[in-house]
């Protein structure tokens, strides 16, 4: 994917500014690896779209996703 691909340069001030959580390291990449491994389905159905804990386990990997890069609490559920 594109965004993959997304290099951004900084100056030591910007990259001193950044979330931390936000950069790649080994611990980081297993940790989103482990976070993908428990919430990305190998499917998505038209049946599942109709079922409501699609909602729940959704804002379930979100939740943790973002207690993961340590952004707080971002979506509407979270607060």
């Amino acid at each position: 994917p594109a965004c993959l691909r997304l290099r951004v340069a900084m100056n030591d001030t910007e990259l001193a500014a950044v979330n931390p959580a936000c950069l790649i390291t080994d611990s980081q990449f297993a940790r989103l690896d482990g976070w993908v491994d428990r919430h990305y389905r190998d499917s998505l159905a038209l049946d599942d779209l109709r079922d409501p804990s699609l909602v729940l386990e959704t804002r379930t990997a979100l939740d943790e996703l973002t207690q993961i890069l340590k952004l707080g609490s971002v979506y509407p559920f979270q607060r």
